[in-house]
C-alpha cells in the first residue's frame, strides 16, 4: 500500500511522518483538554462557589463539556465529508487554543460552566474528524493506524493529570497557572495543524482544479440517512456505547471497591493508570489483528472477555487479583475500541466516513454519560455485586446483538 494518498479532504501526500504529526496534534490537544479538568476542575469550581446552593452545580460544571459531544459529533463528521477534514480540524484546534484563556476570566461558577461547554466542542469535533481522515488515508490498514493515533492521544490524557497536579503543587494551588499550561499545549496543537496543511492552505484558492462543495440540505441529510439506516453501523455504535458505559463504571467503582477492601492509597491510585496503560499498549496491536483477522471476531472476543472478568470483580479480595482483572478488562476494551471506528468506516461509503464515525462518537458519549449515573442507583440497591454484574450483562447482551445482526 502506498503511503502517499491524495484525497478531496485536504490530506494531500499524507505520509507516515505526516500521520505522526496528526497524532501529535491529538496528543497536545487532548493533553490540554484533559489537564483543564483533571484534577483541577472540581477544585477550581469549588473555589468559585459563594453559597451552599451553588454546591449542587459542580456536577453540571463537570458534565458541561460532554454535552457538545452528543450535540455536534455527528454534524461535524458530516460537515467534514462535505467541506473537508482540514477545515473542521482547524476549527477544533482554534477552540483547543482559545478556550483555556477564557478560564482566566471565570469569576463565578456560571461563567465556568459556559466555558466548559465551549471547550467541549473542541474534542467533539476533533476526534471523529481526525479518525475519519486517517481511515480515508489508510484504507487497507485503518485499524492499525486509527488505534495507533488513539494510543498516542491516550498518552496525552495519561500525562495531563500528573502535569496538572505538579503545576498546582509548584504554584501553591494557583489554578490559573494550570490553564496557562493548557493554553500553551492547545496553541502547539493549532500551530502543528497550520504547519501540516500550510501548502494546501496557501494554494487551495489558486488551484483551478479545487472544487468547493456546496452545502445543500438534501446532501447533508443524505449522509445521515445512509448511516442511520444501516443496521451494522448502528449496532457497532451501540457496542462502543456499551463498552464505554462499562469503562466509566469500572474506572470509578473499582476504586471505591478497592477502598472498601482497605488497599493502600498509592495502590488505589494505580488503578486508572493500569487501565490507561492497557489501552495504550494493546490498541495498536489489536488494531493490527483486526486488519488481518477481521473486525467482528476481535470485537466479539473483546466484549466476552470484558463481560467475563467484570463479573468476578466482587469475588476478588487480593490486590494482585484485582490488578489481573483490570488488565484483562483493559485488553478486552482495547480489542473492542481498536476495531469499532475502523469497522463503521468499512461499512460506509468513503464520502460518508465522517458521518459514520461521528455517529459512533455521539452514541458512545451517550453510553459513557449514562453509565456512572445509572450505576449509582444500582449500588444503593444491590451493592458492588450488582454494579459489576450489570456491567457483565450489558457487555454480554451487546455481544449477542452484535453477533446476531449481520
Amino acid at each position: 500500500m502506498t503511503n502517499e494518498i491524495e484525497n478531496k479532504n485536504g490530506f494531500k501526500n499524507l505520509k507516515i511522518t505526516s500521520f505522526f504529526i496528526v497524532s501529535f496534534i491529538g496528543f497536545f490537544a487532548l493533553f490540554s483538554s484533559t489537564m483543564s479538568k483533571s484534577p483541577i476542575l472540581p477544585l477550581f469550581a469549588e473555589s468559585l462557589i459563594t453559597s451552599e446552593f451553588e454546591m449542587q452545580f459542580i456536577g453540571y460544571v463537570i458534565a458541561a463539556s460532554t454535552i457538545p459531544g452528543i450535540l455536534v459529533s455527528m454534524i461535524a463528521g458530516r460537515l467534514s465529508d462535505m467541506y473537508g477534514r482540514r477545515k473542521l480540524i482547524l476549527v477544533s484546534t482554534v477552540i483547543f487554543a482559545s478556550a483555556p484563556i477564557f478560564y482566566l476570566f471565570a469569576i463565578n461558577i456560571w461563567i465556568l460552566m459556559i466555558i466548559r461547554f465551549y471547550h467541549g466542542f473542541s474534542t467533539a469535533i476533533f476526534v471523529p474528524v481526525a479518525m475519519a481522515a486517517i481511515a480515508e488515508s489508510y484504507p487497507e490498514n485503518k485499524g492499525k493506524f486509527i488505534s495507533t493515533f488513539s494510543s498516542i492521544t491516550l498518552v496525552g490524557r495519561f500525562l495531563a493529570p500528573i502535569t496538572g497536579g505538579a503545576i498546582l503543587f509548584i504554584t501553591s494551588n494557583y489554578y490559573y497557572g494550570v490553564y496557562i499550561g493548557c493554553a500553551i499545549s492547545g496553541t502547539i496543537a493549532f500551530m502543528l495543524t497550520v504547519i501540516i496543511y500550510r501548502d494546501r492552505i496557501s494554494t487551495s484558492e489558486l488551484n483551478p482544479e479545487t472544487k468547493k462543495p456546496s452545502l445543500t440540505i438534501k446532501e447533508f441529510v443524505r449522509g445521515f440517512k445512509e448511516v442511520l439506516t444501516h443496521k451494522m453501523i448502528l449496532s457497532t455504535s451501540i457496542v462502543q456505547a456499551c463498552q464505554y458505559f462499562a469503562f466509566g463504571i469500572i474506572e470509578a467503582y473499582v476504586i471505591l471497591f478497592a477502598d472498601l477492601l482497605h488497599f493502600d492509597a498509592w495502590l488505589i491510585g494505580l488503578i486508572p493508570a493500569i487501565l490507561t496503560l492497557m489501552l495504550v499498549g494493546f490498541k495498536p496491536l489489536m488494531g493490527y489483528f483486526s486488519d488481518k483477522l477481521g473486525r467482528r471476531i476481535i470485537i466479539l472476543v473483546g466484549l466476552l472477555l470484558g463481560g467475563g472478568v467484570s463479573w468476578v470483580i466482587p469475588f476478588t479480595s487480593n490486590y494482585f487479583c484485582v490488578i489481573l482483572v483490570l488488565c484483562l478488562f483493559g485488553i478486552g476494551m482495547a480489542m473492542v475500541v481498536s476495531s469499532t471506528a475502523a469497522y463503521v468506516s468499512d461499512l460506509s461509503k468513503k464520502e460518508d466516513y465522517g458521518a459514520a464515525i461521528g455517529t459512533l462518537s455521539t452514541i458512545m458519549d451517550i453510553g459513557q454519560t449514562i453509565g456512572p449515573i445509572l450505576s449509582g442507583y444500582v449500588l444503593i440497591a444491590f451493592s458492588f455485586g450488582g454494579v459489576f454484574l450489570m456491567v457483565s450483562i450489558v457487555l454480554f447482551i451487546s455481544a449477542i446483538i452484535f453477533y446476531l445482526i449481520k
